[in-house]
């Protein structure tokens, strides 16, 4: 059996590319249970939409699963239909979209035969038993799938249990083989070898969707450190980025892997970054992550206003990320902060406060996205609702991107407006800073991205003047007649 796993071009310019790892874990495992794989990321390696289908068409495999977060939802049923039209065999689709969506994924688009949601790497491993040996199981037994009938009904199984600690540990890596070929892959300077050490996300922010569940489930320090040892010998790899939902606790469990990452002299030979959160930061512990090789972290801020903070839940006040970011600085380490705006009951001066807050800390690097309301979180439910002044544009999926999708308005604010802010947030960044140079930078290095950004907005201004003229068309014409 071979199965070809997918994920569909990006539908916006190419802002960061990674490896995904939810179909290299899957990947690994399918490896792992003797079947033929191979990983198709037209993102990652810029492929247009006909060469990724005639790479997999070329592969001739006997199963497709896709991969899709909510704005590639679209893209991806494209593809399947052109798949299934020329090879005419099982399609899947898994990823944190249908995670949330499970059935009216299926019901909204037909040409996916099955859905996977949650952590996906028993249930294929169940559903190609199934295909292999014939009546070993049934499809309603296997936890987290979702499937047709015989008469064409959606049915969704039971969810299935998160994977625990131990289980976590005895997984295989994930398979980068299709990603990085060779000893020499990650030998160039700007290469970063992608790790997970848990799985989860306890906080309940409005936003989050915790497609991996509440519940932190951690690999040990060893298999860690492992993995890390791994990585270098086979693909030359002397950079990290943990990609955990929250890498850097102040628990026992981080500092153990740290006092290991020390302990093996790893400092010596890599370098790595990680996510934080600002009631996590203190001294103490940001000294043992600089001595275990840390050389940048990420937080989420989101925005500059205590009320709105508690009202999403984000746990976090802004003193404290005033004391984390200044901890961090001071340290050395590089640092990122996230911010969105368009939160619940979001107004010009609350969206004032965060931009003037972002200019305040004057971290090295800075992202401001537009709230989007995914599907599996409390905002999702409150632009539906039309609760915290929202007011849900569309549900065409392609527009659920931070990054020029026009999803929601808030309150007095127009999309117009609230794309202006997001605009300004970046520009007064760097200029009240004095960081003309970083400007220009940033302009240079995501060029392909605010291209992209300005030609939709075109796009946008040249619809409404279409329809401003068929408007004043159709009022002449009702005057004349």
């Amino acid at each position: 059996m071979k199965v070809a796993l997918v994920k569909p071009p990006a539908t916006y310019a190419d802002w960061y590319k990674r490896p995904v790892f939810g179909i290299c874990y899957i990947s690994a495992c399918l490896k792992l249970a003797g079947i033929d794989c191979r990983i198709f990321d037209a993102y990652y390696n810029s492929w247009s939409e006909k060469e990724t289908i005639e790479r997999v068409v070329e592969y001739s495999p006997d199963v497709i699963g896709l991969t899709a977060m909510t704005h590639k939802s679209i893209p991806a049923s494209c593809i399947a239909s052109q798949l299934k039209e020329r090879l005419n065999i099982p399609i899947i689709v898994g990823g944190c979209h249908v995670t949330a969506l499970p059935e009216r994924t299926l019901k909204e688009f037909p040409v996916f035969d099955y859905a996977v949601y949650g952590e996906g790497e028993k249930t294929v491993i169940e559903l190609m038993d199934f295909w292999r040996y014939s009546g070993v199981s049934e499809l309603s037994h296997i936890a987290g799938l979702a499937w047709r009938d015989t008469e064409g009904n959606v049915r969704v199984n039971e969810p299935r249990e998160p994977t625990t600690s131990v289980e976590l540990d005895t997984l295989p890596y994930p398979d980068l083989k299709d990603y990085y070929n060779g000893r020499r892959a990650l030998a160039g300077k700007n290469s970063s070898y992608p790790m997970l050490s848990s799985r989860g996300y306890p906080y309940h922010c409005a936003f989050c969707m915790q497609v991996m569940g509440r519940k932190v489930r951690r690999r040990s320090a060893e298999n860690v450190i492992q993995e890390i040892e791994y990585a270098i010998s086979n693909y030359g790899a002397h950079t990290f980025s943990f990609d955990d939902e929250i890498f850097l606790f102040n628990n026992r469990e981080t500092r153990q892997l740290l006092q290991l990452m020390i302990d093996r002299s790893l400092p010596d030979r890599i370098r790595w970054s990680g996510l934080t959160r600002a009631d996590l930061v203190t001294p103490e512990l940001i000294e043992l992550v600089k001595k275990a090789g840390c050389f940048r972290l990420e937080m989420g801020v989101e925005l500059g206003d205590d009320e709105i903070l508690k009202a999403i839940s984000k746990g976090i006040t802004v003193e404290q990320v005033r004391n984390a970011v200044k901890i961090i600085k001071d340290s050395g380490i590089i640092l990122g902060i996230y911010f969105i705006l368009g939160h619940p009951n979001e107004t010009s001066a609350t969206m004032k406060k965060t931009i003037n807050l972002a200019a305040e800390l004057n971290t090295d690097t800075i992202a401001v996205g537009l709230m989007v309301p995914y599907p599996g979180t409390k905002v999702y439910e409150m632009a539906h609702r039309g609760e915290g002044g929202y007011r849900l544009l569309t549900e065409d999926w392609l527009q659920y991107d931070k990054y020029g999708g026009r999803v929601l308005e808030v309150g007095n604010l127009t999309f117009q407006q609230l794309s202006y802010w997001q605009a300004w947030a970046m520009v007064h960044f760097y200029l009240r800073n004095f960081r003309f140079l970083d400007l220009a930078r940033f302009f240079v290095q995501y060029r392909r991205g605010v291209f992209f950004l300005f030609e939709k907005s075109m796009a946008r201004l040249r619809k409404r003047g279409e329809s401003r003229v068929v408007e004043d068309g159709e009022g002449r014409e009702s005057r004349t007649s």
